[in-house]
């Protein structure tokens, strides 16, 4: 696809290192920048995800029902500004957006580490800050995923989207347990104004960014943009195929990940220890599966592989429902992470990969909205689960995705050319 006013990413010669097919990226200097921003502001998120459970938990004794609606708050702002999002990045400096959209939950990590100091924190005031985190982090998800592709061009575009995939999934791994010890030996205000630094680091590094394409600046009215992006998704039957492709997992499987606590307690009894390694082998599973990615610049196959990773993704989750044994189940994990891996990163790169370079950032913002709807299939699922088991919900669940990924992915002409 024609880049335009882009220019091939030079190699200095440090960078001949990083020659191998797999890591071919990091030979760019402005990619490295935008990883390394990319890993802390990962490790910022997920040390978040940690304090703000156990802020209501153990310091404000939140009810069960205001600690999900907190994450129902930040599920529901991120959908609600994701098509907004697309629009931003494509009217103004992506490199200003990026840091700003970090700077600004530095800023509630400050306030709340402070607020926690002087003892005068309460529920209340979680509401509108996690709010505030929602919008923050819908923009910055599309404008970083649309800097990838500023900063390395087509060429590199399959290797850097894979190798993001792998750096976020290691923060994933780490960052929650890194977040845990500083609470449990330092302090929950200690693990905001950690969070505060990552934040920190990753908008130094973000205006470190020097991109190699630029577009033309959006001039039309918002509405009309917003209009124009889903008119363009819908009039492209390959983009509204990989957009869904993304909303199915999103609504119908992801929400296994609320119920593993019942598998845990209730179904395998190993309590709370069996559960955080278990939320682990997904995690771990990834690592291999984005690497497995990353190797595929030059390959013919992405689209085939990818309806084929989302279907093996599907069944082994559906597995996972079916299993009482821990070392089975934990192994199962695992073993999905590597399909999910492989589906999650190459939906992504084919995504961008197809897309018109002036409806990049709108289509991006649109296709990360489908991580608003889980919040909807924690309902569903949830629902099914009191009356049918936790087992029932997560396989019907799992089964239902899996038919519909077969008929969009492999079972698609478009799909399997790309």
């Amino acid at each position: 696809m024609e880049e335009p006013q882009a220019k091939r990413a030079s190699v200095p010669l440090l960078g001949r290192l990083f020659r191998g097919d797999r890591y071919a990226s990091l030979a760019l200097p402005q990619y490295r920048w935008l990883l390394a921003g990319t890993a802390s502001s990962q490790i910022a998120n997920w040390m978040e995800e940690v304090a703000r459970g156990w802020l209501a938990v153990e310091v404000l004794d939140a009810s069960a029902f205001e600690l999900g609606l907190l994450g129902f708050i930040r599920g529901i702002t991120q959908m609600l500004v994701s098509p907004f999002a697309g629009v931003i990045a494509e009217r103004f400096d992506r490199r200003r957006i990026a840091a700003f959209t970090q700077a600004l939950p530095a800023a509630d990590a400050v306030l709340i580490a402070v607020l926690l100091g002087t003892d005068q924190i309460a529920m209340w005031q979680m509401y509108p800050l996690v709010a505030i985190g929602g919008i923050a982090g819908a923009i910055n998800i599309t404008t970083r995923q649309v800097l990838v592709y500023d900063v390395v061009g087509g060429e590199y575009i399959v290797n850097a989207i894979a190798l993001n995939a792998v750096v976020a999934n290691v923060s994933r791994i780490i960052a929650p347990a890194a977040g845990g010890v500083v609470i449990a030996t330092i302090g929950i205000s200690a693990s905001y104004y950690a969070q505060m630094v990552f934040f920190a680091l990753a908008t130094l590094a973000t205006f470190a960014l020097h991109p190699i394409t630029h577009a033309e600046p959006l001039r039309t009215p918002i509405w009309q943009s917003i209009r124009d992006g889903a008119a363009y998704i819908r009039n492209e039957p390959t983009m509204a195929r990989l957009v869904l492709l993304n909303m199915i997992p999103n609504l119908l499987i992801y929400p296994y990940v609320a119920l593993i606590p019942i598998f845990a307690k209730d179904i395998m009894h190993v309590g709370s220890a069996g559960y955080g390694v278990l939320l682990t082998g997904v995690g771990i599973g990834s690592i291999p599966g984005g690497l497995i990615v990353a190797g595929m610049a030059n390959s013919r196959w992405k689209g085939r592989v990818m309806g084929l990773s989302a279907c093996f993704y599907m069944l082994m989750v559906t597995l996972f429902a079916l299993s009482s044994v821990f070392i089975l189940s934990f192994f199962i994990l695992i073993v999905a992470g590597v399909g999910w891996s492989m589906m999650v990163t190459l939906n992504q790169t084919l995504l961008q990969l197809n897309v018109a370079d002036e409806y990049r950032g709108r289509v991006i913002s649109l296709y990360t909205m489908a991580a608003g709807v889980t919040p909807f299939g924690n309902l569903g699922m949830g629902a099914l689960a009191d009356s049918q088991g936790a087992r029932t919900a997560v396989a019907s669940f799992a089964l239902t995705a899996f038919a519909l990924a077969a008929v969009l992915g492999i079972g698609s002409k478009r799909v399997r050319a790309l």
